[in-house]
């Protein structure tokens, strides 16, 4: 009788194990047929001028004067 619970055991977890990996299977075949359909179509998702991308991008101008005005007024009105 325990040998029997035992086999039955052994199959479940078989059949689960079985399950689990042929839908990771299932998932990878689907991601790369994505990624094959969008590499065939990749010159539509293609920048067309990529030396806008060799630059630097310009640095981010320097702010000297402090608050103004209206910040300043908001700062003390909501001090209070």
């Amino acid at each position: 009788m325990a040998w029997e619970i035992l086999a039955i055991w052994v199959i479940v977890i078989l059949a689960i194990t079985w399950f689990v990996r042929d839908e990771k299977r299932r998932k990878a075949d689907l991601e790369i047929a994505r990624a094959a359909r969008y590499y065939a179509h990749a010159s539509k998702y293609r920048h067309r001028s990529a030396e806008r991308f060799d630059a630097a991008p310009p640095a981010p101008a320097r702010r000297t004067g402090g608050l103004t005005e209206t910040q300043r007024a908001f700062f003390k009105t909501w001090k209070r």
